[in-house]
């Protein structure tokens, strides 16, 4: 046992931290940066000075920097991954933080928070088997979508599953496919973003990834939908919206117009009466 350490687990711990914390030290002998030499002070500060296993009084007064919020979650992160951090701060979820939408996704929703494993792992959230049930949780959420305003349906897991690309995988086939393959994972952006990966112009090389559709053109793309039931577009036009709309204006014109007649068969009554 290293001096001034304790047992913990099966490893050797930081009895300051396992004192109060002990799930958080448990999760966090599981988790990848563990077993990269990575401690709980690289992330929180503080004095781990110990005496035998009595726990140190200055262990929060020195440097000591808790819980980092939401927003300042990438320079913790940056101090190691500087490169995969700066390409994240180029995406939709951290603007949406910046705006003051503290729900975004930050790192740790997708990372996790001190049991981040590989994503390599297979229970790892960021697992390619894995991205699909980890976008929908905020994707799928009416209460979250409408709360940041996004503008994106709420549907696109529901419409992924029909897809050939889920379809393949559940029926026993390898992994197709998956959010990340077409929205990107640091770099998520907005469809009306020019540099967005699903930007109309930017499809073909989406789609056109070595491991995926080599070649792939428009034709190719327009045959058929990631996300089966989606809107279809006539040039810049939504064909369902409009569709949809035709319809709202016609129920409309319809009840106007019988409210109308109603209108005009009533007062045509009165004024029949009033002669007579």
């Amino acid at each position: 046992m290293a001096a001034g350490g304790l047992v913990v687990s099966g490893q050797t711990g930081d009895i300051s931290c396992f004192h109060c914390h002990s799930k958080e030290v448990n999760d966090f002998q599981e988790s990848i940066h563990f077993n990269k030499d990575i401690s709980c002070t690289d992330c929180h500060g503080g004095d781990i000075k110990i005496s035998g296993e009595v726990v140190s009084i200055n262990v929060m007064h020195t440097n000591f920097t808790g819980v980092p919020s939401r927003v300042n979650m990438t320079e913790f992160c940056s101090r190691c991954h500087a490169e995969v951090t700066n390409t994240y701060e180029e995406s939709i979820h951290w603007q949406r933080l910046k705006e003051g939408r503290v729900e975004a996704a930050a790192c740790t929703d997708c990372h996790g928070t001190h049991n981040i494993l590989s994503s390599k792992d297979p229970d790892s959230q960021t697992h390619s088997e894995n991205i699909p049930l980890m976008c929908a949780s905020c994707h799928e959420n009416q209460t979250k979508m409408q709360a940041w305003y996004y503008g994106i349906s709420t549907d696109r897991f529901d419409t992924y599953k029909k897809s050939y690309h889920y379809k393949a995988y559940i029926s026993g086939g390898e992994v197709l496919a998956t959010c990340s393959d077409c929205h990107e994972n640091h770099d998520t952006r907005q469809e009306s973003d020019p540099k967005s990966a699903v930007n109309q112009a930017n499809l073909p090389a989406t789609c056109g990834k070595p491991d995926c559709h080599q070649g792939a053109n428009n034709a190719f793309i327009y045959g058929g939908k990631v996300h089966e039931g989606q809107s279809v577009y006539l040039g810049f036009i939504d064909a369902k919206k409009l569709v949809t709309y035709f319809y709202i204006i016609m129920i409309l014109f319809e009840i106007t117009f019988t409210i109308g007649l109603i209108i005009l068969g009533i007062t045509s009554n009165f004024e029949l009466r009033r002669r007579h």
